[in-house]
This record gives structure tokens, sequence and C-alpha cells, in this order.
């Protein structure tokens, strides 16, 4: 790994943190992904105070005036990594978001960011939010009103120790929207609203961070694919891990902390001075090798799940030692690099696959009606919404090895339902067979 990482997870180790060094790496490479998401995007600034003398962001080191240099599809493409913890209470999602962004000790916490321009904007989000809070809305003339969350943390961290707050909020009268705002402005950064006064509309590109416990997590809107998924599992051997590394943690001497603390300045200045490299001193293009390529073309990768380990890939790079300027930032697939996508892949799928797994188990060598596996599936995932239900069964279901949906030949009039089996198909001919041609093979 690039030896800041190498820093940040001896760091972690240092203050007894446990089961971290898989999980820090996908920090870092989002504090990479971040510096380059500015570069790329950053010159076309919503918030510049020349621009917008009521709605700007008067100090910010990220803002510039160079041209894009990653334009996929001739898009302006975005590079942040949200990260999104899964795992149960006392399992240290807030502690390692604390880690880089509590006020005062964080990492990437600087007093003068908002003042001056030093360094990120870093928050720790409130635990209740409302949509017009998060995103804004406008007053009887049409301006904005106060200081919208997105907004003031644009080009900043924003952490959420319980993410469930905000889509919490979609269910509440007053921020219905609050669901689909969030999807484009962890997308794209655009969050736009039309209202009876007038809009809202501006870009914003902050990365955020959150935990949530496995009971509360929601992923069917859309959200898994601005996500990055780190899971955290818990066992009483880890438990036991846990309330030793507490013991140690309050003993440390004072010469242990005050080690640490410098330690803290040391990377805080490191990353603070690699984002003014990378903002002064721009890569003039993107090239990713072959061998990146060949990996991110595996088949139990899906495209959007491609381009968020493209993005990890993107903010490893960035992370190197030796910062090199004007010339064309190259994206090599070394060993180091090798094994963090594949643990990070592990991660997502323990998370992803355990609903698949719960209706593989609930249904297995069975077939039923698609409407009916639709109603269980909005009973037991989806809370209700019959509509996400649909776009989970194409997202999770479909193109694994034990489902299969046919319509079954039948001799009578009337519309033939679509049927799903879910359980082995050892053999394509006799299941055929079995379950009858299905539409796409009469056709």
């Amino acid at each position: 790994m690039t030896r800041i990482i190498d820093r940040l997870v001896r760091f972690a180790q240092n203050n007894y943190y446990v089961d971290v060094e898989d999980k820090i790496p996908i920090f870092a490479c989002s504090i990479g992904a971040h510096i380059f998401n500015a570069i790329n995007k950053c010159s076309r600034c919503d918030f510049h105070p020349l621009h917008n003398a009521d709605f700007n962001i008067p100090n910010c080191p990220l803002r510039h005036d160079n041209a894009p240099i990653y334009t996929p599809m001739s898009q302006l493409a975005d590079t942040r990594i949200h990260i999104l913890m899964r795992g149960e209470k006392g399992s240290g999602k807030s502690m390692l978001i604390n880690m880089f962004l509590s006020e005062g000790t964080g990492i990437l916490y600087s007093p003068t960011a908002f003042n001056t321009g030093e360094g990120f904007r870093t928050m720790m989000g409130p635990n209740s939010i409302t949509e017009a809070g998060m995103f804004g809305s406008v007053d009887e003339d049409g301006n904005i009103m106060g200081r919208p969350l997105a907004r003031d943390m644009c080009g900043g961290f924003l952490g959420f120790e319980e993410s469930s707050s905000l889509t919490d909020a979609n269910k509440k009268d007053h921020s219905t929207d609050m669901k689909n705002q969030l999807l484009t402005s962890l997308d794209n950064g655009r969050v736009q609203k039309a209202m009876r006064s007038g809009w809202v509309q501006y870009n914003t590109r902050y990365t955020m961070w959150g935990g949530t416990q496995p009971s509360r997590l929601e992923m069917e809107s859309g959200l898994d694919r601005r996500l990055f998924i780190i899971d955290i599992e818990m066992s009483p051997d880890k438990e036991a891990q846990y309330k030793h590394a507490q013991h140690m943690q309050s003993n440390m001497t004072r010469e242990t902390r005050a080690a640490l603390a410098s330690e803290v300045i040391n990377i805080r200045n490191w990353i603070n001075t690699r984002m003014l490299e990378a903002i002064f001193d721009p890569p003039s293009g993107v090239q990713f090798s072959d061998e990146l390529g060949h990996w991110l073309n595996r088949p139990d990768l899906r495209s959007f799940e491609a381009d968020l380990f493209r993005r990890l890939a993107i903010g490893y790079t960035m992370l190197k030692e030796t910062w090199v300027g004007n010339q064309v930032l190259r994206i090599d697939l070394d060993e180091k690099l090798l094994g963090l996508l594949e643990s990070a892949l592990m991660m997502r799928r323990a998370v992803m696959d355990s609903d698949a797994r719960l209706i593989r188990d609930a249904f297995w060598m069975q077939d039923i009606t698609r409407s009916t596996l639709l109603k269980e599936i909005s009973r037991i995932i989806t809370k209700g919404d019959y509509t996400a239900a649909k776009r989970w069964i194409d997202d999770n279901l479909k193109g694994q090895p034990w489902y299969a949906e046919y319509t079954p030949k039948s001799e009578g009039r009337g519309r033939k339902g679509v049927m799903c089996r879910i359980g082995p198909l050892t053999d394509p001919s006799q299941a055929k067979q079995k379950w009858g041609e299905s539409d796409e093979n009469k056709a």
C-alpha cells in the first residue's frame, strides 16, 4: 500500500482499534478520490463569490480554473466514494468516522476550514434532519433560505453516526423528497428542486461517510449504487478484543498520547499538502492499465459496481508517496491494490447478498408466481415498497445460478402469469422441459 495508508493503519493499531486493517484503506482511498473529484469538477463552482453574491463559499482551497481531465462518454465523471458501514451496536462504526472527522482530534479536521479555507470542511451530521435543512428551500421571493448542509459541506466530508436519519426523514410529510435529492447529490452532486416560489438549484461535492445497524439498512432505493459498503462482523472473540482494547486505551501513558496527537498533525499536514499539490499541479489526463480493466471485467462484478471499484483505484493512486503533476495519471493494478479490491469486494458481497440469501433459503426448491414473490420481497425487504421490490428482483435475483423465471404452458385462454423457480439449475434442457419454454425462447 501507499506509505500514507500504512501510516493510517499503524495509527489506528497504536490506538488499539480492532479489525481495521481492511477498512482504513477504503477511507484513505475515499480521501484520494475526493481530491481527484475536485481536480475534475471544481473549476465549475456554483458558490464562487464573483458569480453568486448571496449564496457563496468565500474561501475554498479546492476551487480552481483548470479544465476537467476525466470525461468518459464525454460526460464529466464524479469519482467521490461515499461509505456506508453496516455493523451491530458497539462494532466501531462511529469510532472509525470520528477518527477522521471528530471536532478537534479528527485527522481531517481543520478549525479554520470554514473561515480561511485551510484544509477540508468536516462535520459530524445531525441525528435528525429535514430535507429542507439538508438541501434547502426558498422564501416568497425565490431566495434560498438559511444554510443547507449540502451547500455548506461542498468540498468537505460529512459523517453520520446513524445514516438511517437521512432515510427516516423521507417518511415525514415535510421531507418526502429527501431520498431523491440524496440519490442525485451523492451520484453527480446535483440538487434541483422546483418549488412554488422558485428553484433550489446548485451542484455540491461533499463526500458522505455513515454507519447503520443491519436492521436499519435500506438499500432498495438505489443507494447501493452510490455507496461503498463496509461490513463489520461481530463475534464473541471480537467482543473480547474490544474489551481488551478499551482497557489498553484507558491506560495509555501521557507520552503515548502526545506521540499519537503529533502523528495526527503530521498525517493531516501530509493530506492537506497532497490536496494543494494536486490542485495547483494537476495531471494532464488519466489512463487505466489493462490489468485493472481485466479485473473490473470479472463476471461477478456488475457495471455500477465496477465504477465504484474504479474510483477506489483512482483514490489509491492519488495517495502515492511522490506527486508528479502535468502528466498522465496512470492507474496501475499493483499487488497491494489488488488485495484491497478483493477484500472490499468480499465485504460488499457479505452485505449485498444477505437479502438474496434470505429469499433463497425461504423459498428453496419452490415454484411461485412472480406476483407472490414481489409481495413477499415487499414485506420482508423493501418495507412495503412494491416498486422497489421489482427493482430489487432485477438487481439481486436475475443472474443468480439458482433463480429462473418462466411462463408455464397452458392450453386455456387468458394471460399466463410468470412463475419464479428458486432452486438448482443443473441441466438447462431439463429445466426447459419441466418448466416450459420462456417467452424469449418462443420468440
